[in-house]
């Protein structure tokens, strides 16, 4: 006993230590035994004691090698090893009871700098000693699914219930509350927002923000009404009536107020005095009081508010009659 002996460490395995003296000679067990060596683990290490031992015997093992751990485990004499300790000096003390081998694991405190989490005192770890960014969902206790955290009473940090289908988080003036859409509208679960039936009232709506588009097929027609006269020649030639609106011209019916004495003859144009494609209408003097004759614009049929719709009119012989002119109209 007395005598030093030196071992490499290994990347997995056994590293024996000799304990019997009744089988080895005497110079062969030692009672302080260095480990030393820089290695990676790929399995697991174990420092044995090799023979039996009796009782009260005692090997110191002087651990001064830097071993990464890599996931797998040192144990000396059956003792686990914490693996802060591995790259680092101590002292295993082991001493045999008579039934087991007592191994303390004594660190190297000033070279280590740890301390195990049983030494801790309640309440001893600070704000100020937690690194940034460092506590983890997995270290945060657990939350009822479907719950977030808020600031509830005396400010305590509380769970509150978010999953109520079709709810949203909304503050109250004191807390945040998962609440349901109500008034004008519903929410779904789906996050679709209905808005209720005749919830839309004209303060609700902006000035001049219905368009023409968003009236229906019926709302944005309207009908401009012209009364024409063929009883004289002076009265024959262009005449021209502002639009007072976006529009385009849909139909032209023209309609017999008086009957002509010759073919009267309505052609439609433009503001820049193109004929409307398919606008011309012709009243013949077989044309009854009453009688209709209707026409289609399919192109120069759209107007600005302010331009002007023209109607050139003619007879093929003698003057007489009178027509009315209704256009109708899609706003734009």
């Amino acid at each position: 006993m007395g005598f030093i002996k030196s071992y490499t460490a290994l990347t997995s395995g056994t590293i024996t230590i000799p304990v019997d003296l009744a089988t080895s000679s005497p110079e062969l067990v030692y009672s302080e035994n260095f480990i030393t060596g820089t290695v990676t683990l790929v399995g697991n290490l174990a420092v044995s004691p090799g023979g039996t031992p009796f009782s009260g015997q005692r090997v110191i093992v002087y651990w001064k090698a830097s071993v990464t751990p890599a996931g797998s485990s040192v144990t000396i004499f059956s003792e686990s090893v914490p693996e802060e300790l591995l790259a680092s000096n101590f002292i295993a003390d082991c001493t045999y009871d008579g039934v087991a081998w007592v191994v303390n694991i004594i660190p190297d405190f000033a070279g280590i700098g740890i301390i195990a989490g049983r030494l801790l005192a309640a309440d001893s770890v600070s704000t100020a000693k937690i690194a940034d960014d460092a506590v983890t969902n997995a270290k945060l206790a657990n939350i009822t699914r479907g719950s977030i955290k808020v600031g509830g009473a005396s400010d305590a940090p509380t769970d509150l219930s978010a999953k109520t289908s079709g709810q949203i988080i909304v503050g109250n003036g004191t807390d945040v509350v998962s609440v349901a859409v109500s008034g004008d509208a519903t929410l779904a679960s789906t996050g679709a927002l209905t808005i209720a039936n005749s919830a839309i009232t004209t303060a609700k709506i902006d000035t001049a923000a219905v368009t023409a588009a968003k009236l229906d097929a019926n709302s944005n027609k309207a009908q401009i009404t012209i009364p024409i006269s063929f009883e004289d020649a002076s009265e024959l030639g262009v005449l021209e009536f502002k639009m007072c609106f976006d529009c385009t011209v849909d139909a032209i019916h023209g309609t017999v107020a008086k009957p002509f004495v010759s073919t009267g003859t309505h052609i439609f144009k433009d503001d820049t005095g193109t004929v409307l494609t398919g606008s011309q209408i012709d009243m013949s003097s077989a044309l009854t009081l009453g009688n209709i004759v209707s026409v289609t614009p399919t192109a120069n049929n759209s107007f600005s508010a302010g331009d002007v719709i023209k109607i050139e009119t003619s007879t093929s012989g003698a003057p007489g009659g009178k027509s009315v002119m209704i256009i109708c109209c899609t706003k734009l």
